[in-house]
């Protein structure tokens, strides 16, 4: 199967679970929601099985890069989809982008960035009213 990236911003990390297999081997898994920009931003959840990914390198609110495949099973006649990270890094670290957030605003750690419209840097000159000068 193909893999897919997709970039957001980490608004989450959900608790790690952990258990014993049947066979006996230990396992651990751990859900993350990250929010997908766009004209309607999308939230997703993606899982982390074993230590293959580090999430506590990550921070609630950091712009990350997921590089995920996506699982699909049945289930009493029901069917569902998982979204399987397999590796998380931050955009820009391999210098393609220089850590910044679509837009081209860098993304304080932990926090989110704000950009504000730019301003006009003189006034702008209005018509005069006074005549009927509209065209219909």
């Amino acid at each position: 199967m193909a893999s897919l990236e997709v970039e957001g911003k980490l608004i989450k990390k959900l608790d790690v679970r952990s258990g014993v297999s049947a066979s006996g081997n230990s396992w651990s898994s751990q859900d993350f929601v990250i929010e997908i920009p766009g004209q309607y931003p999308q939230l997703a959840v993606f899982n982390v099985y074993g230590d293959r990914v580090q999430l506590s390198q990550f921070n609630d609110g950091e712009y990350i890069k997921v590089s995920f495949d996506i699982r699909g099973r049945e289930y009493q006649g029901k069917y569902y989809n998982t979204l399987n990270c397999w590796k998380i890094e931050r955009p820009g670290v391999d210098g393609q982008n220089g850590g910044s957030q679509p837009g081209g605003t860098t993304a304080p750690q932990g926090g989110t960035t704000t950009v504000q419209p730019p301003q006009p840097s003189a006034p702008v000159e209005q018509p005069q009213s006074g005549g009927d000068d509209l065209p219909f």
